[in-house]
């Protein structure tokens, strides 16, 4: 008969895993994130924040009042949505802590140092094939979450540091609020605004890791995933980066993503300035 404990799960299944990976958080220094920022995001954010208000505005003037209290009982509403989603993740996802996937525990608490938070976020790794990584407010608390997927790329790529760059990507959205409630709201519908957040993230997180090299290995992983970065042609791909970043076509199929497309990320990284 198998041997169980207190919990009633079987005493092996319940033995700690071997730790995954060791993610280093780069030199320690503290991280000032300011001259960071892509250049024209504050004129953007004026942008977004005004064209935001005006339209609802316009909409409640329209709407004789009916708009605003439609809004009023929207933002009641995602409220007790926001508890709602707390309590499907913290039951659907592994949260990381001291004695749940350590390194990654103790990578986002060090960037989150770095950083100057003085609460970091909680973090967790969660099953899903529809993105690769996300920084959202749940409920009341901010939450990093890593795929699987990308987690799985990052421990074959045989340098788990390009992890620490994923992390450090999500951790600086939390940094530069872009994960409020309204700054969300208004990344959403002006994009322009939301594509300039990518761009700063990914310099704070390649502050963050010390390691340009590692920055690039880390975004040429979320093009390729776990099974074929090992046969992509680094070389390549940066030829192929090229070509993206001098093709005036990319730019215009931009406008209507939130993200850039992640060869002129990773182009913008190879050639910083």
């Amino acid at each position: 008969m198998t041997q169980t404990i207190a919990t009633g799960v079987p005493a092996e299944a319940t033995a700690p895993p071997t730790p995954p990976m060791k993610v280093a958080c780069g030199d320690g220094s503290p991280v000032d994130v300011k001259p960071l920022v892509a250049k024209g995001t504050g004129f953007h954010a004026a942008v977004g924040y005004f064209l935001a208000i005006a339209g609802a505005v316009v909409i409640s003037v329209i709407s004789y009042g009916i708009a605003l209290l439609v809004m009023l009982v929207g933002a009641v509403w995602d409220f007790f949505r926001r508890r709602k989603a707390e309590a499907i993740l913290h039951g659907s996802a592994i949260k990381a802590g001291p004695d749940q996937f350590p390194e990654l525990y103790d990578c986002l608490n060090t960037f989150a140092d770095r950083l100057g938070m003085s609460d970091p976020p909680d973090l967790y790794v969660i099953e899903d094939n529809t993105q690769n990584a996300a920084a959202v407010n749940v409920g009341r608390r901010k939450v990093v979450l890593l795929i699987d997927d990308i987690v799985e790329a990052c421990l074959r790529s045989g340098d788990p540091r390009t992890l620490a760059f994923v992390i450090g990507h999500e951790l600086a959205h939390h940094r530069l609020g872009h994960t409020g409630t309204l700054r969300a709201y208004v990344g959403k519908i002006y994009k322009r605004l939301a594509r300039l957040d990518e761009l700063s993230c990914d310099t704070i997180a390649n502050e963050l890791v010390g390691d340009h090299a590692i920055s690039l290995q880390a975004l040429a992983l979320l093009l390729s995933g776990p099974h074929l970065a090992a046969h992509t042609n680094f070389d390549a791909l940066a030829r192929q980066a090229e070509e993206v970043a001098n093709n005036k076509m990319s730019k215009k199929a931009e406008k209507t993503l939130t993200h850039p497309l992640l060869l002129r990320r990773f182009h913008r990284l190879a050639h910083p300035g």
